[in-house]
């Protein structure tokens, strides 16, 4: 790793233009920056030359202590160039977002099998340089085995934490996070009542969580105290499918290495399919009283009444991932906040399917009827037409905050791909490109609150790499900060609401 340093020789020497022929970065002044390997010594040196040392044209980077890779920027003032930020992180702020990043602790026992290595630390948090898009390390937490798929209270800084194992139940972990210093102090553990816990979320009333397992294709709620700490009264249920005998298909630990739900070849595909896997679970933006459930091992999304006050699921139909034929594997939905549609992402066929969202289906529903609340009206690839999607399975898919693009990131062709809402034509989608995730399995990503910045985890490369997102054309952007994180699987950004 090198730092970006100005070379201070006169233009016309030697060994200025020996070291300028290799790789000129830019000039100013009569002065080129050229990558030098920076030693402690080095860096001592530049600390003591203060604003003459760094020009603030570039971002220059180094490798401290530990995996992290940090960065600095510099900024000219009326007294000349000074380091904006400094190597060690300084000026961290109580307001600065989170960047909470989960990472598998042991590989061994997914539904999946990374490729990166395990990590010690399950979770490890930054804070964010909303100028920069840098990341300063705050805090690490042992936490759990394998901590996913995470969700941070409403209105409380509260964390919940789903565990990944499909040897046995998933536990929900709760945290209180302290946004001074990102510590997450655990405060409640809540079995799941299934394996591989996949996808949390928080009733629109802030008084129940919903959960499904992805091995045992179970799901449920608990109920939610007013400061967000659960209750110990689990409601679940099994989604309705023909085989019921996910839970007697639990591997051995010995057998934990033979299947893993990771490839596309059609073998694995058919192997997904054998029982149902429920994936996450959504909660219509209107009422809040349907609850929908893509299921990976069925191609369909169940709908199910949501008793708000009981916590109770009812099945209320399924419907058809999408309309085209083949192995489809939905994973999430995600619907837009001010048109009435809803986006599919299909994990296996790298489609995303359009579905029209009718609300008096809801208030329907609500009444005791069935009738089906989503109706397909397009279907569009995640991945270059010569790209053979056996070599690829899709991510997480998500609106942005302005509600003009869907990203959706790709495992496998290692991007993510960024459609424009065509809002006058109903909600479908064009595709504006792809951007490389600067790793390899982005298994997760997500915006900051403001909607500036996209974080992505690479799962299989170890390591996370932050993006500027163009609200107005949705192109992203390389910020230049990337750092390492063993088998970094979900990131959750949040400022904190204390």
């Amino acid at each position: 790793h090198r730092l970006q340093l100005i070379d201070r020789l006169p233009n016309n020497t030697p060994e200025r233009k020996s070291r300028t022929s290799k790789q000129p970065l830019g000039t100013h002044s009569g002065r080129v920056l050229v990558n030098r390997p920076l030693s402690i010594h080095m860096l001592l040196r530049v600390a003591k030359a203060g604003s003459s040392a760094i020009r603030s044209s570039s971002l220059a980077r180094c490798l401290l202590t530990g995996q992290q890779k940090k960065w600095i920027r510099t900024e000219t003032t009326h007294k000349g160039e000074i380091i904006k930020g400094g190597p060690l992180g300084t000026g961290i702020k109580e307001a600065d977002p989170l960047v909470i990043v989960s990472a598998y602790t042991n590989v061994d026992t997914l539904a999946h099998q990374p490729r990166g290595k395990s990590a010690q630390f399950g979770f490890y948090v930054y804070k964010m340089n909303t100028t920069t898009g840098g990341l300063t390390l705050a805090s690490v937490c042992p936490g759990v085995e394998n901590p996913a798929f995470s969700r941070y209270h409403p209105s409380e800084d509260v964390l919940y934490t789903a565990t990944e194992s499909i040897l046995e139940n998933g536990i929900v972990v709760t945290y209180k996070v302290h946004s001074d210093t990102g510590k997450l102090e655990e405060v409640h553990r809540q079995d799941a009542g299934g394996a591989s816990t996949c996808y949390l979320t928080v009733d629109r009333n802030e008084e129940n969580m919903l959960f499904v397992n992805y091995w045992d294709s179970t799901l449920g709620t608990f109920p939610l105290n007013p400061d967000g700490t659960p209750e110990d009264k689990v409601k679940l249920i099994e989604t309705k499918f023909d085989a019921s005998d996910a839970v007697a298909k639990r591997p051995k630990p010995a057998q934990a290495g033979e299947k893993k739900h990771d490839a596309n070849d059609p073998e694995t595909a058919a192997e997904r399919q054998t029982s149902a896997h429920a994936h996450s679970i959504v909660l219509d933006p209107y009422l809040g009283t349907v609850a929908y459930v893509p299921d990976l091992g069925q191609d369909c999304i169940h709908q199910y009444y949501f008793d708000q006050k009981t916590g109770a699921l009812d099945h209320r139909g399924k419907i058809p991932a999408d309309t085209v034929k083949g192995t489809l594997g939905p994973r999430y939905i995600d619907f837009h906040k001010k048109l009435n549609v809803a986006y599919v992402i299909n994990e296996m066929s790298c489609g995303v399917a359009v579905f029209r969202f009718d609300p008096s289906a809801v208030d329907e529903i609500k009444a005791g009827g069935n009738r089906h609340s989503l109706e397909q009206i397009q279907t569009i690839s995640t991945v270059p037409e010569g790209f053979p999607s056996m070599y690829n399975t899709c991510g997480r898919i998500c609106v942005d905050p302005t509600g003009r693009f869907v990203l959706v990131s790709n495992r496998g062709h290692d991007s993510i791909t960024v459609f424009r809402i065509l809002h006058k034509e109903g909600g479908i989608l064009t595709r504006v490109g792809w951007c490389h995730t600067r790793g390899t399995t982005p298994r997760h990503f997500a915006f900051d609150d403001s909607g500036r910045y996209l974080i992505a985890a690479n799962q299989d490369s170890n390591s996370i790499s932050v993006f500027q997102f163009n609200p107005s054309n949705g192109l992203l952007e390389h910020t230049g900060n990337d750092y390492v994180v063993p088998s970094p699987n979900f990131i959750c950004v949040k400022s904190p609401h204390t």
